[in-house]
């Protein structure tokens, strides 16, 4: 079992400079890191963040 730290959807957005409602447009499109959800609420694996992060970080791209 793979017991990695874990983030809050909040410290998600913080990290990565986005706002809870770009980051709501974007979970709507399937665009978000893969999601955990414990008693109801959403956290997001550091792993799952920082590749999410790595495959957004091309030059010039924009995440819509």
């Amino acid at each position: 079992m793979d017991i990695s730290p874990l983030l809050t959807v909040a410290d998600f957005c913080q990290a990565v400079g986005i706002s809870r409602s770009t980051w709501h447009k974007l979970k709507r499109q399937g665009a978000t890191p893969a999601v955990v959800t414990i008693g109801g609420i959403q956290r997001i694996r550091k792993e799952a963040a920082e590749a999410w992060l790595a495959e957004n970080e091309t030059r010039g791209s924009t995440i819509h």
